[in-house]
């Protein structure tokens, strides 16, 4: 064989050896990585309003994302609403616009048998199903927060059923807020449009133990939006829980003119999507419980919230965890 023809047979089996290993590389590693992220999902025009707390793993389905986006502004609410702390947000309420109907309570101190110390944990957002399995695998009570039923989350109702103790995570106005669930109370609402919304509600969760808002900055700091929905809670003996998604709430002020007693929010555990973070703020849930007889603390159904949970058994030596109508 003549030597130009050698090398250009030497060539051309370079070039088929140098593409079938090119294939090989492109088949065995680029295409297993990722080529897309939740916020590549969004549609274009919603992508300026994403934070930086939606930014997540790739592991959600579409529902998923959703409920990451709700969990997302839910705490960008209670961020932004510290730019109110300084601001007089609403005047003092000097009487209710009804009739109180409920008896004034016992002023009795609350003392449990066993002298032990309580705390218990709501999980808020909860709409799906998926939700409901992975909630199931923590090893100790807590207590779901339930959306009402609405075209994204209209299964709920039949998912309170899953439940002995259950919550309803009622919409509330907030100051920041891009993404309102349907039927959310409005501080513009009025007594009648406030009854309507509360009835559905209670319609389909008759055995809920109490509700607490979703978002809310705005509508709990307002007095007079307040006690008109004590008003209604007062007819259908709703227990109110406060999310504290504001600085300047005015729950448990308006609940004393109605002769309610008010739970509040006192740790967020997951503000970060980070199991270490979430472990720590556990840790502080615990700390405050034995510093006070009894503490309550809000989570959200993020993959690394469940893990932390179903992580944090060994954290919780010396207190009690109850279901929150223990504590009511």
């Amino acid at each position: 064989m003549k030597k130009p023809l050698k090398i250009a047979v030497l060539t051309l089996l370079s070039f088929i050896v140098l593409g079938l290993v090119s294939v090989v590389i492109y088949k065995t590693f680029l295409l297993k990585l990722p080529t897309k992220t939740i916020s590549q999902n969004i549609e274009p025009e919603k992508e300026e309003n994403i934070s930086s707390f939606e930014t997540t793993v790739l592991r959600f389905n579409l529902h998923e994302k959703t409920d990451i986006l709700s969990i997302a502004t839910e705490i960008e609410d209670y961020m932004q609403s510290q730019k109110h702390k300084e601001k007089n947000i609403s005047k003092p309420l000097l009487k209710p616009s009804c009739k109180v109907i409920v008896q004034t309570p016992k002023k009795v101190k609350k003392a449990f048998h066993d002298k032990q110390p309580r705390l218990a944990i709501i999980m808020d957002d909860i709409g799906y199903a998926k939700q409901v399995k992975a909630f199931k695998k923590i090893p100790f009570p807590i207590t779901p927060s339930i959306f009402p039923a609405t075209s994204r989350h209209s299964n709920t109702p039949q998912l309170a059923k899953e439940f002995d103790v259950y919550m309803v995570h009622m919409p509330m106005e907030a100051f920041n807020f891009s993404r309102p669930e349907e039927n959310t109370l409005k501080v513009s609402d009025s007594l009648e449009v406030i009854e309507d919304k509360i009835t559905l509600m209670y319609q389909d969760f008759p055995d809920a133990v109490a509700i607490n808002n979703h978002t809310g900055s705005k509508f709990t700091s307002d007095s007079e939006a307040m006690d008109r929905l004590f008003c209604v809670l007062d007819k259908y003996e709703i227990n109110f829980l406060d999310s504290k998604t504001a600085p300047n709430t005015k729950s448990k002020e308006v609940g004393r003119l109605h002769n309610k007693v008010v739970l509040e929010r006192h740790i967020f555990l997951d503000n970060k999507p980070d199991v270490t973070y979430i472990l720590n703020q556990l840790k502080k849930a615990i700390r405050y419980a034995k510093r006070h007889g009894e503490a309550i603390a809000i989570c959200h159904p993020r993959a690394e919230t469940f893990q932390a949970l179903q992580e944090a058994e060994y954290l919780l030596e010396g207190v009690k965890m109850v279901f929150i109508d223990e504590l009511l």
